[in-house]
């Protein structure tokens, strides 16, 4: 047998452990991917390592995250990174190491040609490291991926890295999420992207870029034709960011994801966004979690699905759309062809809610994945399982924590029965106990086209799981998380 990928985090193997495999890697000729992911193999062991990459030939991939390897063992990896000529993607994440660590990687940047992922989010390398990698980036030919989360990077830090960005023509994803990003800059990589010809995602979740910040990103989106995916989310930008991005969004043709979640939209300005997604053609992912759009909200985003061609993923996760909310999206439902991702989690639509959508799902044919989570479902369960006895297109269903309890599993059970797509079944934290657990078993032993069912947090005694996988053992393709 001839292994290719191992991954080995989370298993406490320290810098001995490190050692064991350092001395493998130097004389293997077939293992590709490595994780070693949260080991703490220290400093020692990621020299180790290091010495071993100087001479490997068929490592691409290598996962060193949390494992507390500091300044001198980024050293000894970027020294190997001078040499190695395999290795594509490395992860750094959680390691310490700073400023100086970062110093030390751009340098080797310099040089390397082959890497072309590498992450080193958690990692307090700060203005200045971020302006060693930005020069890096300035002479870098190969890196396409560049994760900097959480390093308190700020306006400075974006600074350098717009800089860079300016001429690089090989960066295509940067992520700068839960920095100290603010207006300043978002302005600076805006004016960036008017030259930049190669980014094609920049993640800006968690800063604080405000209205401003959104507006000069607003402004380079009706010229841009490079950037796919735009996260702002948790970023401030409230109900006049949005509007100028709404309106960015109507002239716009390549940005394809938008995520906006945690901005204090409201309903009034998801019209805006509304109304731009009725012209928009390239849209197709937009995420407006946490934005307390109500059920106008939801009513202005149905009217725009109504001629929308392009959105197939819609998450307004916990935004109290509640019944009429629902009801809006379910007539719309009925007859939209393009949406196959809605997650409505955490959204009070309670019974009565789900029975609209259920309905709309009897004559929808393209939604594949419903996230209702947390809504108080608890009768309308009923509603959804008759509807799974007539809908072949959904995939995926989640209904956790919706106190369906035994007789919501008896309902879902008595529809699996006859159901033949669902893929995946989300029942977690619902009271189902022993009584819904059998039913469910039974119902499942000769379903051959469920592959998950997810059961944790519902109070089952151990001996009625052993009985219940003792019904379902003839189903091999079924995995049940108990």
């Amino acid at each position: 047998m001839t292994i290719i990928a191992l991954y080995l985090g989370w298993n406490q193997i320290g810098e001995k452990g490190a050692q064991h495999l350092a001395n493998v890697l130097i004389h293997n000729t077939t293992l590709a991917t490595l994780d070693l992911g949260s080991n703490q193999i220290g400093q020692k062991g990621a020299q180790h390592l290091a010495n071993a990459l100087t001479n490997n030939t068929t490592l691409t991939t290598l996962d060193l995250k949390g494992n507390g390897i500091g300044i001198n063992g980024t050293q000894h990896l970027a020294n190997a990174l001078m040499k190695n000529t395999t290795l594509t993607t490395l992860d750094l994440m959680n390691n310490k190491i700073g400023v100086d660590g970062a110093l030390y990687l751009a340098n080797a940047l310099v040089h390397n040609t082959t890497l072309f992922t590498l992450k080193l989010a958690d990692n307090a390398i700060l203005n200045q490291g971020t302006q060693y990698l930005a020069y890096a980036l300035t002479k870098n030919t190969a890196l396409t991926t560049l994760d900097l989360r959480n390093n308190a990077i700020q306006d400075n830090g974006a600074q350098h890295l717009a800089n860079a960005l300016a001429n690089n023509i090989t960066l295509t994803t940067l992520s700068l999420r839960w920095n100290q990003i603010g207006k300043e800059g978002a302005q600076y990589l805006a004016n960036a992207l008017t030259k930049n010809t190669a980014l094609a995602t920049l993640d800006l979740m968690g800063n604080k870029i405000a209205a401003d910040g959104a507006q000069h990103l607003a402004n380079i989106l009706t010229s841009n034709r490079t950037l796919v995916t735009l996260d702002l989310g948790w970023n401030q930008i409230g109900k006049e960011g949005v509007q100028l991005l709404a309106n960015a969004i109507t002239k716009n043709t390549t940005l394809t994801t938008l995520d906006l979640m945690g901005n204090e939209i409201g309903a009034d300005s998801v019209q805006h966004l509304a109304n731009a997604l009725i012209n928009n053609t390239t849209l197709s992912i937009l995420n407006l979690a946490d934005n307390d759009i109500g059920n106008n909200g939801a009513q202005y985003l149905s009217n725009a699905l109504a001629n929308n061609t392009t959105l197939t993923t819609l998450y307004i996760m916990g935004n109290r759309i509640g019944v009429d909310g629902a009801q809006h999206l379910a007539d719309v439902l009925a007859n939209n062809t393009t949406l196959t991702t809605l997650d409505l989690t955490n959204n009070e639509i309670g019974a009565n809610g789900a029975q609209h959508l259920a309905n709309a799902l009897i004559n929808n044919k393209t939604l594949v994945t419903l996230d209702l989570g947390w809504n108080k479902i608890r009768e309308g369960t009923q509603y959804l399982a008759n509807t799974l006895t007539k809908n072949t297109t959904l995939t995926t269903l989640s209904l956790v924590g919706n106190e369906i309890t035994q007789h919501g599993a008896q309902y879902l059970a008595n529809a699996l029965a006859k159901n033949t797509t669902l893929f995946t079944l989300n029942l977690a934290q619902n009271y189902i106990l022993n009584q819904g657990a059998q039913s469910l078993a039974n119902a499942l032993a000769n379903n051959t086209t469920l592959i998950t069912l997810i059961l944790t947090g519902n109070q089952i005694e151990k001996q009625r799981i052993e009985d219940a996988m003792e019904i379902l053992k003839a189903n091999d393709a079924l995995k049940v998380l108990w």
